[in-house]
């Protein structure tokens, strides 16, 4: 009875002309000087792994049979063996004058199918390879479609073929496809100029990198803002195999939504800058009357969006970048956002014992040659994921995506951050996006220094406390509990 269910599923795509043939990969040995290139369509196959044109095969048939007249035995005149040999080298015996003569009572040649399933094969490699480029989305019941419009396209001789789950399978495996999650959706007109975006790329870079020699390696600073959720949680976990549904709990679904924004500012001699902008989304875009938790290596900010607006942008100039710890001569790279272009609103705030100079990235290409982007951000949310999965698992109750628990966590990932031990990380995300920054040498991520593997098999190193560590400090390689790391806020 299941055999019968399953079999209403299967004839949906079951290739009734399916042979063993089909899923056959060789290669397969060819006569150059008839065939212009591998894996041909309708091949005819004369002896096992002999594989000649069909094109070739009718013009041999019409010069076989091109003589009149007949033998006195009353057979016709034929072109010899050696004859046929110097002009059609696969004529190689009787036997092939024989086939030729059944290809001549019979009318036609059937192609041999393994070779017009490898040609297939190689034509749909082609054109899935271009759909790639292109970003369409692909799965088998498109790879069947493709397959169709090769053989019509190609006039291919091959009955029924629609190409079966297991030799769409067999497909994928040899041209090394796989079914991936998409991790980004790009619109049509992004994708379509991807060489021109290339191209800009590469000419900003080029452009920036003769600029660089004229300032200090701690002149030259990267800024750009990434939105971060209140409760950060990783997109996969660990569960029972074959379970359909998985479902986690967080303290608060919307505060996995919900976002704020940070705005680091990165040098290219592998310092951060001591203080991180915040801006937080609050009710009517201000702060409630108790305010908020006072960090002193973070500049909060608040709107009634986690969107930054040109007053924020203002904000960010006058407490970040013109800090008094600042360079006065310095070089900004920054991305293509309208406020970083409003000049005017940027010399307002600027001192007047300060020169800035900011370098526009090109529309579209910040994920390629922007620091922050390349090499930054991947690694400051992975920390804070971590943390997280860390505190719902070992302190459940704690508020981690309230407003100053938040803060606390931000402060404390920064300072962390901030340790020369990471230097080698930040610098190598300016070398990774192409500028002329020497590339260090192996270097730890945050994450490799914050949670070894080993963490967990000490004991808090907090005075009293026998708890599990599950983080080691970047200052004095500490390690300690969650409760002792993140809720008391560590300081050494």
């Amino acid at each position: 009875m299941l055999e019968e269910q399953l079999s209403h599923f299967e004839d949906d795509s079951k290739d009734l002309s399916w042979t063993p043939e089909d899923e056959e990969y060789h290669n397969m040995k060819v006569y150059p000087d008839v065939i212009r290139c591998p894996g041909s369509p309708n091949m005819i196959q004369f002896e096992r792994g002999d594989l000649v044109e069909l094109e070739k095969v009718e013009e041999a048939v019409a010069y076989f049979g091109s003589k009149a007249g007949f033998h006195n035995n009353g057979f016709r005149i034929r072109p010899s063996l050696k004859s046929m040999n110097a002009k059609f080298r696969f004529i190689k015996n009787v036997h092939r004058l024989q086939k030729l003569r059944e290809y001549e009572v019979f009318g036609s040649a059937k192609a041999d199918r393994r070779s017009n399933l490898e040609f297939i094969a190689i034509e749909l490699e082609k054109e899935v390879k271009k759909q790639i480029e292109q970003g369409k989305i692909l799965h088998d019941a498109v790879l069947r479609f493709l397959i169709a419009g090769i053989i019509k396209e190609h006039k291919i001789s091959i009955e029924n073929f629609i190409g079966s789950d297991s030799w769409l399978l067999g497909w994928k495996r040899r041209f090394g496809v796989s079914s991936r999650k998409i991790t980004k959706f790009v619109s049509h007109v992004r994708h379509r100029t991807r060489q021109q975006i290339e191209k800009d790329s590469q000419d900003f870079v080029n452009m920036t990198n003769q600029i660089l020699p004229q300032y200090l390696p701690s002149s030259v600073f990267n800024a750009d803002q990434s939105g971060f959720q209140l409760e950060m949680t990783t997109g996969r976990t660990l569960t029972l195999t074959g379970s359909k549904h998985v479902h986690c709990v967080v303290q608060s679904v919307s505060s996995t939504t919900h976002s704020y924004t940070v705005l680091p500012l990165i040098a290219s001699d592998g310092t951060l800058h001591p203080k991180l902008f915040v801006t937080l989304k609050e009710k009517n875009g201000r702060f409630p009357k108790k305010g908020h938790k006072k960090c002193s290596n973070l500049v909060v900010t608040c709107h009634s969006s986690h969107i930054m607006t040109k007053e924020l942008t203002k904000e960010f100039f006058r407490k970040v970048v013109f800090d008094p710890s600042m360079p006065k001569d310095a070089l900004l790279i920054v991305d293509g956002w309208s406020s970083w272009n409003d000049r005017t609103a940027i010399d307002s705030v600027t001192p007047p014992s300060n020169k800035l100079k900011v370098l526009q990235i090109p529309a579209g290409c910040t994920g390629h040659i922007q620091p922050c982007d390349v090499g930054i951000f991947g690694g400051i949310k992975k920390v804070v994921k971590t943390l997280t999965n860390y505190g719902q698992i070992s302190n459940p109750e704690y508020r981690m995506q309230a407003r100053d628990e938040t803060l606390k966590m931000l402060s404390l990932v920064w300072r962390q951050l901030c340790s020369p031990k990471l230097k080698d990380w930040v610098k190598y995300a300016w070398h990774a996006a192409g500028y002329d920054i020497a590339r260090p040498p192996n270097f730890k991520t945050p994450a490799e220094h914050l949670f070894p593997r080993d963490v967990a098999s000490t004991e808090c190193s907090a005075t009293g406390c026998s708890k599990v560590s599950c983080a080691q400090c970047l200052y004095c390689e500490q390690r300690f509990c969650f409760k002792d790391f993140l809720i008391k806020d560590h300081k050494c």
